[in-house]
C-alpha cells in the first residue's frame, strides 16, 4: 500500500491532467483504495510522530497506584470513624458534666442516674406506680403516690424515652383511671 502523501499527490495530478494517466494506473489506484489499511502500523506511525512522551505503564506501577488508592481511602474511613466516635463521647461527657453541676435544693435527696439508651421501653402487665417511678427517675423527679388504688392498676404501655415528659404524661392520662401531673419537681399520681 502506498503512503498517504503519495496518494494525495496522485489525486491532485489526476485532477489537473487526467490525460496523463492510463486506465491501468487508475485501476491500480482504485485497488489501493479498496485495500484494508494496517491499523497497527498506522498507530505506530501516529504514536512516533504525535505521542513521543507517552510510554506504557508497567504492571507493577499500576498495582502500586491501586494499593496507594486503597490505603488512602482506608485511612480516610478510619479517621472519619474516629472523629464521629470522639464527638459522640464528648457529647455524653458534656451532658454528664451539666447534670453533675446542677444545683439541687438542700432537702433534695440524690436521684439515681439511669444510663439507658433512649428508645422504647415496654411495660407489660406492670403496676402504674412502677411505671410512674421509672419515668420520674428517668426525668430526675420525685414521685408522689396520692392514690393508693392506682398502684393496683396494671398496664401494657410502651414508653418512648425520646418523647418529652409532657407527651408521656398525656399518653398515660388517656387511660380511664389514670391522672398524672408534674408539680414542684414531683411526678404526682392522683
Amino acid at each position: 500500500m502506498k503512503t498517504n502523501n503519495h496518494n494525495k499527490q496522485l489525486y491532485r495530478d489526476m485532477q489537473e491532467a487526467p490525460d496523463k494517466y492510463s486506465d491501468q494506473e487508475i485501476e491500480a489506484m482504485m485497488d489501493d483504495l479498496d485495500q484494508v489499511p494496517d491499523v497497527d502500523e498506522a498507530w505506530q506511525q501516529f504514536a512516533q510522530h504525535h505521542l513521543p512522551l507517552v510510554r506504557p505503564m508497567h504492571t507493577w506501577r499500576k498495582v502500586a497506584a491501586i494499593l496507594i488508592g486503597i490505603l488512602t481511602l482506608s485511612g480516610i474511613t478510619i479517621a472519619s470513624v474516629h472523629i464521629v466516635r470522639q464527638s459522640q463521647h464528648e457529647e455524653v461527657n458534656h451532658g454528664d458534666r451539666l447534670r453533675d453541676s446542677a444545683v439541687l435544693p438542700a432537702n433534695h435527696e440524690p436521684v439515681p442516674v439511669i444510663h439507658a439508651k433512649a428508645g422504647p421501653v415496654v411495660f407489660d402487665n406492670v403496676p402504674l406506680d412502677s411505671i410512674a417511678k421509672d419515668i420520674a427517675t428517668y426525668h430526675h423527679l420525685d414521685m408522689d403516690l396520692q392514690n393508693e388504688q392506682a398502684s393496683q392498676l396494671r398496664f401494657y404501655f410502651v414508653w418512648n424515652q425520646e418523647e418529652s415528659l409532657q407527651e408521656v404524661i398525656e399518653k398515660l392520662n388517656m387511660f380511664e383511671q389514670v391522672n398524672l401531673a408534674v408539680e414542684d419537681g414531683k411526678l404526682i399520681v392522683k
